[in-house]
């Protein structure tokens, strides 16, 4: 029943929108995703962007992929001079790209002011002009909304892999289970990383993950692979609160441990060491050296 059920959704899918049942995935696309907000998925993308670009020297491209609820700005407390908005409205996406914090940013936007601005909305053509300057970065994180909407599966579709990020919070561990087995089951698409956020020890985190992939085994007969796991922190609450970026905040030699781990899941997922010592160790060693 299940299996009819879910054949006769992507029968629907590729009626709509034909062009997703073939996408063609883009080895530079990184999307991330959660089955519920308040996971700490926004947080994750924009960290993660700073880490890759300011410890790893690479080049990244981080979009806020939020249709119509973007925030990245907020947490990142820039002005929205510029947005998808007006790439939706006619400008090439170079033109709406800013740099900041050493990444480029394409902000997302706030509100649908109204029903023309939504027809406007052709995500398959702005897939399209990222895949096209694709060749001018090493990584395009793509920042989702949460769920199962038709937006998130139209950007995880060309992604070479989508960090799923999810808490041990039941409801979040449940539905990311939920977006995991429908991308799977409509598209055959696997290749999830698993992020497991706000854990009160690793054990946690171990525990949570184990319950999400037992039951992707079980039941969808899918290997899980485990990306990391981020622990609860006071110092990123208060980054939320000042506006400002914990892994900027906390360097690599301090004891936040959760800057220290999304510094492994980076390293994981470029597979090298750190190319960039910051700025206070390296002034720190050179003092004690002339000492």
């Amino acid at each position: 029943m299940m299996e009819q059920q879910l054949k006769q959704l992507k029968e629907i899918v590729s009626k709509v929108n034909p062009e997703a049942i073939q996408t063609k995935r883009n080895p530079k696309f990184l999307c991330v995703s959660s089955g519920k907000g308040g996971v700490g998925k926004t947080n994750f993308s924009i960290n993660l962007a700073y880490i890759l670009a300011n410890h790893f020297n690479k080049k990244v491209l981080l979009i806020d992929a939020d249709i119509g609820v973007g925030n990245v700005h907020v947490i990142l407390n820039i002005p929205l001079i510029k947005s998808l908005k007006e790439f939706f409205e006619g400008k090439d996406i170079k033109e709406n790209i800013i740099k900041v914090k050493n990444f480029d940013l394409i902000p997302g936007f706030s509100g649908i002011d109204s029903i023309s601005d939504m027809e406007n909305i052709n995500l398959n053509y702005l897939i399209k002009r990222l895949d096209e300057i694709s060749e001018e970065y090493d990584y395009i994180i793509i920042d989702t909304a949460a769920g199962i909407g038709k937006e998130v599966i139209n950007f995880i579709l060309p992604s070479d892999k989508t960090y799923i990020i999810t808490t041990p919070e039941p409801t979040a561990l449940t539905d990311a289970y939920s977006l995991i087995k429908s991308v799977f089951k409509i598209y055959s698409y696997s290749n999830f990383k698993i992020v497991i956020n706000m854990c009160k020890s690793e054990e946690e985190g171990i525990e949570t993950f184990e319950r999400l992939s037992s039951s992707c085994k079980r039941f969808l007969n899918l290997e899980l692979n485990l990306a990391g796991i981020l622990p609860f922190s006071e110092n990123l609450k208060k980054s939320v609160i000042s506006r400002t970026l914990i892994s900027e905040s906390y360097k690599t030699d301090s004891t936040d441990s959760f800057t220290k781990n999304l510094i492994k899941i980076a390293k994981k997922e470029t597979g090298e060491d750190i190319k960039r010592e910051n700025k206070e160790s390296f002034f720190k060693k050179l003092f004690s050296f002339i000492k």
